[in-house]
Protein backbone atom coordinates (compact mmCIF):
# COMPACT_ATOMS: atom_id res chain seq x y z
CA UNK A 1 0.00 0.00 0.00
CA UNK A 2 1.27 3.43 -0.77
CA UNK A 3 1.40 5.91 1.72
CA UNK A 4 0.10 9.63 1.61
CA UNK A 5 2.44 12.14 0.39
CA UNK A 6 2.82 13.68 3.91
CA UNK A 7 3.84 10.72 5.66
CA UNK A 8 6.61 9.07 2.93
CA UNK A 9 9.33 9.28 4.64
CA UNK A 10 12.21 11.98 3.67
CA UNK A 11 15.90 10.36 2.89
CA UNK A 12 14.60 6.56 3.82
CA UNK A 13 17.73 4.06 4.78
CA UNK A 14 15.73 1.42 6.75
CA UNK A 15 18.11 -1.13 6.63
CA UNK A 16 21.17 1.71 7.47
CA UNK A 17 23.94 0.61 9.60
CA UNK A 18 25.75 3.57 10.00
CA UNK A 19 26.26 3.12 14.01
CA UNK A 20 26.63 0.13 14.66
CA UNK A 21 25.18 0.40 18.62
CA UNK A 22 22.17 1.47 17.33
CA UNK A 23 21.75 -0.72 14.11
CA UNK A 24 21.59 -3.38 16.82
CA UNK A 25 20.05 -1.94 19.43
CA UNK A 26 17.26 -0.99 16.99
CA UNK A 27 13.83 -2.61 16.51
CA UNK A 28 13.73 0.09 13.19
CA UNK A 29 14.26 3.03 11.53
CA UNK A 30 12.18 6.03 12.42
CA UNK A 31 12.17 8.61 9.98
CA UNK A 32 10.62 11.81 10.38
CA UNK A 33 6.63 12.12 10.28
CA UNK A 34 4.37 14.95 8.73
CA UNK A 35 3.46 17.27 5.94
CA UNK A 36 6.11 18.61 3.77
CA UNK A 37 6.31 21.45 3.47
CA UNK A 38 5.28 22.39 7.45
CA UNK A 39 5.39 26.30 8.83
CA UNK A 40 6.26 24.33 12.33
CA UNK A 41 9.02 21.45 12.87
CA UNK A 42 9.96 19.85 16.37
CA UNK A 43 13.16 17.78 16.82
CA UNK A 44 13.69 15.45 19.81
CA UNK A 45 17.20 13.08 20.49
CA UNK A 46 15.89 9.78 19.62
CA UNK A 47 13.45 7.19 19.16
CA UNK A 48 11.97 6.30 22.60
CA UNK A 49 12.25 2.51 23.43
CA UNK A 50 8.94 2.07 24.69
CA UNK A 51 7.20 4.57 21.81
CA UNK A 52 8.39 5.23 18.38
CA UNK A 53 10.85 2.40 18.41
CA UNK A 54 7.64 -0.06 18.79
CA UNK A 55 5.03 2.21 16.44
CA UNK A 56 7.61 3.65 14.04
CA UNK A 57 6.85 7.30 14.74
CA UNK A 58 8.63 10.12 16.15
CA UNK A 59 7.01 10.56 19.96
CA UNK A 60 3.95 7.99 19.72
CA UNK A 61 3.31 5.21 22.06
CA UNK A 62 4.66 6.46 25.48
CA UNK A 63 4.85 9.06 28.09
CA UNK A 64 6.53 11.70 26.51
CA UNK A 65 4.86 11.04 23.25
CA UNK A 66 1.27 11.12 24.65
CA UNK A 67 2.68 14.61 26.60
CA UNK A 68 3.52 16.01 23.31
CA UNK A 69 0.87 14.31 20.77
CA UNK A 70 -1.93 16.71 23.41
CA UNK A 71 0.27 19.33 23.06
CA UNK A 72 0.07 19.11 19.03
CA UNK A 73 -4.09 18.50 19.69
CA UNK A 74 -4.42 21.67 21.87
CA UNK A 75 -2.42 23.82 18.95
CA UNK A 76 -4.56 22.95 16.26
CA UNK A 77 -1.75 20.74 14.94
CA UNK A 78 -3.50 17.25 14.99
CA UNK A 79 -7.03 16.67 13.76
CA UNK A 80 -6.41 13.62 16.25
CA UNK A 81 -8.92 13.22 19.67
CA UNK A 82 -6.82 10.28 21.19
CA UNK A 83 -3.08 11.17 22.13
CA UNK A 84 -2.57 7.36 22.01
CA UNK A 85 -3.08 7.09 18.66
CA UNK A 86 0.20 5.38 16.84
CA UNK A 87 -0.40 7.17 13.30
CA UNK A 88 -1.48 10.91 14.15
CA UNK A 89 -2.64 12.86 11.73
CA UNK A 90 -1.04 16.02 12.14
CA UNK A 91 0.15 19.67 10.23
CA UNK A 92 3.38 19.29 11.54
CA UNK A 93 6.49 17.93 10.84
CA UNK A 94 8.10 15.77 14.13
CA UNK A 95 11.19 14.02 14.12
CA UNK A 96 14.80 13.53 16.14
CA UNK A 97 18.44 13.60 15.85
CA UNK A 98 18.83 10.02 15.16
CA UNK A 99 16.58 7.99 13.74
CA UNK A 100 17.44 4.79 15.82
CA UNK A 101 16.70 4.07 19.61
CA UNK A 102 19.86 4.19 21.51
CA UNK A 103 20.96 1.05 24.22
CA UNK A 104 19.10 1.58 27.92
CA UNK A 105 17.53 4.80 26.19
CA UNK A 106 20.79 6.78 26.80
CA UNK A 107 21.30 10.09 24.80
CA UNK A 108 23.03 9.56 21.51
CA UNK A 109 26.55 10.20 20.93
CA UNK A 110 28.22 12.88 19.23
CA UNK A 111 29.00 10.57 16.72
CA UNK A 112 25.57 8.82 15.90
CA UNK A 113 24.39 12.21 15.83
CA UNK A 114 26.55 13.42 12.79
CA UNK A 115 26.09 9.93 11.13
CA UNK A 116 22.54 10.85 11.30
CA UNK A 117 23.03 14.39 10.35
CA UNK A 118 22.58 14.16 6.30
CA UNK A 119 18.69 12.33 6.86
CA UNK A 120 18.12 15.26 9.40
CA UNK A 121 19.06 17.91 6.64
CA UNK A 122 17.40 16.22 3.96
CA UNK A 123 14.39 16.19 6.40
CA UNK A 124 14.27 20.12 7.24
CA UNK A 125 14.82 20.91 3.32
CA UNK A 126 12.18 19.42 2.29
CA UNK A 127 9.97 20.91 5.16
CA UNK A 128 11.36 24.60 5.39
CA UNK A 129 9.57 25.09 8.61
CA UNK A 130 9.87 28.59 9.68
CA UNK A 131 9.17 27.77 13.51
CA UNK A 132 11.54 24.75 14.86
CA UNK A 133 11.17 23.58 18.51
CA UNK A 134 13.60 21.73 19.43
CA UNK A 135 12.75 19.33 22.32
CA UNK A 136 16.04 18.77 24.89
CA UNK A 137 19.40 20.21 25.09
CA UNK A 138 20.88 18.20 22.69
CA UNK A 139 18.92 19.25 19.82
CA UNK A 140 18.62 23.01 21.29
CA UNK A 141 22.90 22.85 20.62
CA UNK A 142 22.53 21.16 17.44
CA UNK A 143 19.79 23.84 15.95
CA UNK A 144 22.20 26.48 17.59
CA UNK A 145 25.29 25.38 16.18
CA UNK A 146 23.57 24.94 12.47
CA UNK A 147 21.49 28.08 12.10
CA UNK A 148 23.07 30.05 14.22
CA UNK A 149 26.78 29.37 14.78
CA UNK A 150 26.88 29.88 18.59
CA UNK A 151 26.56 27.35 21.22
CA UNK A 152 23.22 26.80 23.64
CA UNK A 153 24.14 26.75 27.17
CA UNK A 154 21.68 25.65 29.75
CA UNK A 155 17.96 24.66 28.50
CA UNK A 156 16.41 26.10 31.67
CA UNK A 157 17.33 30.15 30.89
CA UNK A 158 16.55 29.23 26.82
CA UNK A 159 13.12 27.47 27.80
CA UNK A 160 10.06 28.59 25.52
CA UNK A 161 12.31 31.66 24.81
CA UNK A 162 11.87 32.22 20.70
CA UNK A 163 15.48 33.14 18.88
CA UNK A 164 15.13 34.51 15.82
CA UNK A 165 17.76 33.35 13.08
CA UNK A 166 19.01 36.44 10.81
CA UNK A 167 18.86 36.18 7.50
CA UNK A 168 17.33 32.99 6.31
CA UNK A 169 13.90 31.76 4.81
CA UNK A 170 13.98 29.01 7.58
CA UNK A 171 13.92 28.42 9.95
CA UNK A 172 12.69 32.33 11.13
CA UNK A 173 12.58 31.32 14.91
CA UNK A 174 14.34 28.48 17.35
CA UNK A 175 12.13 27.81 20.23
CA UNK A 176 13.98 26.34 22.75
CA UNK A 177 12.26 23.69 25.08
CA UNK A 178 13.02 21.32 27.63
CA UNK A 179 12.63 17.34 26.62
CA UNK A 180 8.43 16.25 27.29
CA UNK A 181 10.04 13.51 29.99
CA UNK A 182 11.89 15.64 31.41
CA UNK A 183 9.28 19.15 32.26
CA UNK A 184 7.55 20.26 35.10
CA UNK A 185 3.86 20.86 34.17
CA UNK A 186 4.18 24.58 34.66
CA UNK A 187 6.91 24.73 31.96
CA UNK A 188 5.37 22.56 29.25
CA UNK A 189 2.11 25.11 29.92
CA UNK A 190 4.47 27.60 29.02
CA UNK A 191 5.76 26.11 25.85
CA UNK A 192 1.88 25.99 24.83
CA UNK A 193 1.54 29.50 25.38
CA UNK A 194 3.90 30.77 23.58
CA UNK A 195 3.31 28.77 20.66
CA UNK A 196 -0.15 29.50 20.79
CA UNK A 197 0.88 33.14 20.91
CA UNK A 198 3.19 32.48 17.82
CA UNK A 199 0.26 30.61 15.79
CA UNK A 200 -2.24 33.00 16.72
CA UNK A 201 -0.86 36.72 16.17
CA UNK A 202 -0.81 37.68 12.28
CA UNK A 203 2.29 40.01 13.03
CA UNK A 204 4.34 36.73 13.65
CA UNK A 205 3.48 35.26 10.07
CA UNK A 206 3.14 32.21 11.88
CA UNK A 207 -0.07 30.43 11.08
CA UNK A 208 -1.38 27.01 11.19
CA UNK A 209 -3.22 26.36 14.43
CA UNK A 210 -6.61 25.45 14.36
CA UNK A 211 -7.31 27.35 17.66
CA UNK A 212 -7.17 31.22 16.51
CA UNK A 213 -10.33 32.47 16.42
CA UNK A 214 -9.14 35.27 13.73
CA UNK A 215 -7.91 32.78 11.61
Amino acid sequence: MQLPCHRRPIAWEPQCARCPALAANRRQVVPGYGPSPSRIAWIGEAPGRRGADLTGVPFTGDRSGQRLQRLLMHLGLSTEKDPACAKPRLTTFVTNLVRCNPPANRAPTATEMASCRPFLTAELSRVRPEVLVTLGLLPTRAAFAEFLNRRAERIGALHARPVAVPDRLWPRLIVPSRHPARIARSDWALLGHVLTRLLCDPANGVRGGRGCSSA
